[in-house]
């Protein structure tokens, strides 16, 4: 199953992720996409840790998330109906062996879609020759012991035996290969039906865990959605224990109608698999808000220090798609802590700075000074989140192809601009501080100027970065550009027409030409910046290749 599911990984090439993300806008399309994409790459594990890695990164809502989630137990029965088919008519070992070998062979290829392949050929071919190894040891012991002699009839033997499928499955790390154990022992005679129910029903279970320990590395929203599976798995345990008989009973009226024979029990059983799950589901689908609402009180939102990364999680480094946006939003995260002390450092307040308005309200009190240590700041805090972003990206970029290595380098370029422009304000802060206080009201003003245009371009940002149409940002990317390039001649127009005028002295000359030359290299970083991280690249792409077209 371990390669199996890397393998579907590789080979999906984010195929997964797009699937997962896109076609949720409801419950119940979540739910259909949790049961297609489990049964596409026949692993519930799989689309549960990307169900958490998105959730942890905020791609899909909590209510999206629950969604997908439970249509993965759904999703996960295919297993089901594809091994007790398998175990039952083919002699599958014979297909073991080549499998294994094409299976090595393939992970040898330089091609992640080859070795992904390789993965899933060598995952194959080692569950086809498990279950004929069981199989073979079943009918052994069979011949040598009774085991069936050691089943257990009555609730105490559905209790005991849901135990045992909890441990077993916990044990191993995948329901499907305790179904496949589970089947086997069942067609060999190993053991009585009623016992691989309570099997199956310990098998949900403890399916559960995978996601569990997944979330413990996740975030909150990461825990809730393991807490909804939980539920969902103990919800549905709890009502099909209770009714198992009257399950049973209904499976062997119904089973006909699906060309299944009476003595098929390893056919009954995949379908008693499909029943736990379509029943959790008309039971609980219409309580998944209530379900979110109660995870979000039991499990609280922490607040985490400035200097510790929100969104690089480890769970999703393997996931490329996912891992980007983890970098994407930590980088997001290390610009809004930046950009705080940059206001704080040109004494502005953030509490009540949104608009152009508020700035000007700003800009007209008089000056009071905000002590802000950019350097404490940066080595205490941001330099520490700026070291685990480079770290990160660093290891996510393993996995990635080409184009997505290039996505990372040019975050990776983003996120070294909002270090320079940290410290560029720095150099401007001494000079800002003094001549702010200073009796000539020409050079008071000037500095007054840079500090509002600083602030300007960081509040321009955040509105470009709250707007919703990609064709509108772009535009105000373009109009910032051509803001900041009139205000640099504008302040070198009027720098040269103080002097000539006297109204500053020479040392003052140099101090604000210095300054705005580096408030004006400030403004290009932070333009960079934002075309980096809150315009779409391919637009950006389609736009030039049009351009060239009508050229």
């Amino acid at each position: 199953m371990y390669f199996m599911q890397d393998g579907f990984r590789l080979l999906s090439g984010g195929i997964l992720e797009k699937l997962l993300q896109k076609f949720t806008s409801n419950l119940f399309y979540s739910i259909l996409t949790g049961v297609i994409s489990t049964s596409l790459v026949q692993s519930s594990t799989i689309t549960s840790l990307i169900v958490i890695s998105f959730l942890s990164v905020e791609l899909l809502t909590l209510v999206q998330g629950v969604g997908i989630i439970f249509g993965t137990n759904l999703g996960s029965t295919t297993t089901a109906w594809i091994i007790s088919s398998l175990g039952v008519d083919v002699k599958i070992s014979l297909y073991a062996m080549p499998l294994i070998v094409f299976g090595v062979v393939l992970r040898f290829a330089k091609s992640s879609a080859y070795k992904g392949l390789g993965n899933v050929l060598l995952g194959l071919g080692f569950i086809f020759l498990g279950i004929a190894y069981m199989k073979e040891g079943f009918d052994t012991l069979k011949d040598s012991i009774d085991i069936a002699s050691y089943s257990i009839e009555g609730a105490l033997g559905i209790l005991v035996y849901i135990v045992i499928g909890i441990v077993v499955t916990v044990v191993i790390q995948s329901s499907a290969a305790t179904l496949a154990i589970v089947i086997t022992a069942l067609n060999a005679g190993s053991i009585i039906y009623i016992n691989a129910l309570s099997l199956t029903i310990g098998a949900n279970l403890g399916t559960t865990l995978t996601a569990i320990l997944a979330s413990l590395t996740s975030n909150e929203n990461g825990k809730r959605v393991a807490f909804a599976y939980f539920v969902f798995n103990l919800v549905t345990a709890i009502i099909v224990t209770i009714f198992i008989h009257y399950i049973s009973d209904f499976i062997d009226i119904f089973a006909p109608y699906l060309g299944i024979s009476s003595d098929n029990y390893g056919m009954k059983l995949a379908l008693f698999h499909t029943l736990f799950s379509i029943i959790g589901l008309l039971v609980l689908s219409p309580f998944v808000n209530k379900i979110v609402k109660l995870s979000e009180r039991l499990i609280k939102k922490k607040v985490s220090s400035h200097s510790k990364p929100k969104y690089l999680l480890d769970a999703n480094l393997t996931l490329p798609e996912a891992a980007i946006v983890s970098i994407k939003k930590e980088i997001i995260n290390l610009y809004e802590n930046c950009q705080r002390a940059m206001l704080h450092a040109i004494n502005l307040h953030t509490t009540n700075l949104k608009t152009k308005k508020d700035l000007e309200v700003q800009i007209s009190k008089e000056v009071t000074k905000i002590n802000t240590d950019i350097d404490e700041i940066y080595q205490s805090n941001l330099k520490i989140l700026y070291s685990e972003i480079i770290k990160y990206s660093s290891f996510a970029q393993e996995n990635m192809t080409s184009s997505q290595q290039q996505k990372v380098g040019d975050l990776k370029r983003s996120a070294k601009l909002i270090v320079e422009v940290l410290k560029d304000t720095r150099d401007v802060q001494k000079n800002l501080n003094f001549y702010l206080r200073s009796r000539n009201n020409f050079i008071k003003n000037e500095y007054n100027m840079l500090r509002k245009e600083l602030a300007a371009i960081l509040i321009d940002i955040n509105i470009l970065n709250s707007t919703k149409d990609e064709i509108e940002r772009l535009t105000q990317l373009e109009m910032l550009k051509s803001t900041i390039q009139a205000n640099d001649l504008t302040n070198t127009a009027k720098t040269d027409k103080l002097i000539r005028e006297g109204a500053i002295k020479a040392t003052m000359a140099t101090s604000l030409m210095n300054d705005s030359a580096t408030i004006y290299s400030t403004q290009k970083k932070l333009v960079e910046m934002a075309a980096i991280l809150f315009i779409d690249d391919s637009l950006i792409k389609e736009i030039g290749e049009h351009v060239n077209e009508t050229q």
